[in-house]
């Protein structure tokens, strides 16, 4: 059949490719067919794949769909995979005619191209939900996973702290490893050393290892009623190595996040005298060389942390041998990448961005805020030499964001790591025909409008705020918008609810994702409510709308994640009037 372009639209490929050339015409089904082998690398009777030395860069690879078959040239198996993935999207979006002849020449800007998943705050995803994730990266070509572990594996001897966590075990990444080496990711193993240990310091029999006691106020202005930071000495250096000993062996990767960001406590209790002799960030580069040690004893080769404490003095970078890797992460739209990464190259330095979905602290996201963070980190990363680029999802204040709304912010990083700018459209486009299979083409820009409902794209979204504040704090927080802007707010939400109402998704998590976002509605709605006066949730409606919130909360909760967390998370939204869950 002879193609025409008015009824047969070229193939949306997500990252957009350095070149490709469609040609008129289809290759056959029978002949187009292709699978991939055991070690996930591309297979099938009419596919030819070879090893080309020409091509220059080791992702990088040549694909041709022509009426011969199906060919692939790359120099790496990595570029067979990628091309793999290309040649998926490619059938995904192919008719009973069979796949758009092409021939495409492609290669990564950014040698790595990762995304961090936050599982200690609260949600642990099943099995089966992180199996579908992945596949999801692989098919936008991300090449790294990372799951941030506080206290969320099932360490022996320290049960206490898991136990109500459902945490990932030996055989739960022993599954996930072999996905992961299926897909071309590697598995990289993240686990915090010194800050954000409140998951462990909360306990009786580990208070020993604290900085200080609690509670205090951290630089956030949050309450902290636990310690969250480890006195560095060789008894924390000691207790790692305990840790490290039953995680690390997990991961067949040579590469570790040991976290080290926000050590809020350091040099105001039991290190303040030392800090004072010998500096504070003197303090800190001991610590984190303590722990490179303990993970290079054990096979790790480079040394990923966070690197906001280095930040405050990038001169002691000079103190860090060069498998330690910082990671320059930040999330505002005004984040200082460019004087950051700047620094790293003056100080030659590898290194890595950081930036955020934009989900947590939100019942959607702050999609602004996402495309601005996203693009100036990749552009800054490649401008100064970046190795790579590591998408972070968090889960701060107890993971009530939708799931399925990080999804824009997963496929935007992954284009702009690879390829650079790309429009809002082809993004929601991509999602649509590959993650959502909607015909419509409108879910995917649902979630783009709920991540403008809140006009101002802070860190916490105003609806977020509103939501979980207290009495006083919640006629405070009303304040910040006239009672137009919740019109404003109410409209917009009204209008991402009604591009999901016509949404006709066929991927198999249509129903659980129209949910998701129904709920954040709700959310939404009754933070408005809220915020119009009713600050001490006193009528009838607004208490049977928490109920419901709550139980259709649990509902949505389960259907992707582990039961472990959900009872925490819970407890942050009946806190808001206790009253009426009272049994």
């Amino acid at each position: 059949m002879p193609y025409n372009a008015q009824f047969t639209p070229i193939p949306t490929l997500l990252p957009p490719p350095k070149s490709a050339q469609w040609k008129d015409g289809f290759l056959d089904w029978n002949i187009a067919r292709f699978e991939a082998d055991s070690r996930g690398m591309p297979a099938g009777e009419h596919v030819c794949s070879q090893t080309d030395n020409s091509i220059a860069h080791d992702q990088g690879y040549y694909l041709k769909i022509s009426e011969d078959g199906i060919t692939i040239k790359s120099r790496t198996e990595s570029g067979a995979r990628l091309a793999f993935q290309t040649l998926r999207q490619i059938a995904l979006q192919s008719d009973e005619r069979g796949m758009r002849m092409v021939e495409i020449s492609d290669y990564p800007d950014l040698e790595v191209r990762g995304f961090m998943l936050d599982i200690s705050r609260c949600k642990v995803p099943t099995m089966n939900e992180l199996s579908r994730l992945l596949d999801k990266l692989a098919l936008f070509k991300y090449n790294r996973l990372e799951l941030y572990t506080e206290h969320t594996y099932a360490f022996s001897g320290h049960e206490i702290v898991w136990a109500d966590a459902s945490p990932m075990t030996k055989s739960k990444y022993a599954r996930l490893q072999k996905l992961c080496d299926f897909a071309g990711i590697e598995l990289v193993a993240n686990m915090n050393g010194l800050g954000h240990m409140e998951r462990w310091l909360r306990y009786p029999q580990y208070a020993h290892l604290a900085e200080s006691k609690a509670p205090f106020i951290d630089p956030l202005g949050t309450v902290r009623k636990f310690p969250t930071t480890l006195y560095p000495d060789k008894s924390a250096l000691d207790f790692m190595d305990g840790l490290y000993a039953q995680f690390l062996p997990n991961f067949s990767s040579d590469k570790i996040n040991i976290g080290g960001d926000e050590p809020w406590e350091l040099g105001m209790g039991r290190s303040k005298e030392r800090c004072k002799n010998e500096g504070k960030y003197r303090v800190y580069i001991d610590h984190i060389l303590g722990l490179r040690s303990l993970c290079a004893a054990r096979g790790k080769k480079e040394i990923y942390f966070w690197a906001d404490v280095l930040m405050q003095n990038a001169e002691y970078s000079k103190l860090l041998p060069e498998d330690m890797i910082p990671v320059l992460w930040g999330y505002y739209l005004d984040h200082p990448y460019e004087e950051q990464c700047s620094k790293m190259r003056e100080l030659g330095r590898t290194f890595l961005v950081a930036p955020g979905t934009n989900t947590w602290n939100s019942f959607g996201l702050r999609w602004d805020c996402a495309l601005g963070n996203i693009k100036t980190a990749c552009d800054c990363a490649k401008k100064y030499g970046a190795k790579g680029m590591i998408l972070t999802q968090w889960g701060d204040g107890g993971n009530h964001q939708p799931w399925c709304a990080m999804m824009p912010p997963i496929a935007l990083a992954a284009a702009q790591a690879w390829s650079g700018d790309i429009p809002e459209d082809k993004v929601c486009t991509a999602l649509d025909k590959l993650v959502f299979s909607d015909s419509t083409g409108e879910f995917s820009r649902s979630l783009c409008a709920l991540g403008r409902v809140d006009p101002v794209q802070k860190l916490r979204c105003f609806h977020h705020k509103m939501f979980f504040a207290s009495g006083k704090e919640a006629e405070t927080a009303a304040k910040e918008y006239t009672p137009a802007k919740f019109d404003e707010m109410e409209a917009a939400l009204d209008f991402a609810m009604s591009l999901a109402a016509t949404s006709k998704m066929r991927c198999r998590d249509a129903e659980i994702c129209l949910c998701e976002v129904a709920l954040a509605a709700e959310m939404i709605k009754w933070a408005i409510a809220r915020a119009r006066g009713d600050f001490y949730v006193s009528t009838t409606q607004q208490q049977v709308s928490l109920k419901f919130i709550v139980s259709e909360f649990a509902r949505v909760w389960l259907a992707r994640a582990e039961f472990g967390g959900l009872t925490e998370s819970l407890d942050r939204i009946k806190k808001i009037s206790p009253e009426i869950f009272a049994v």
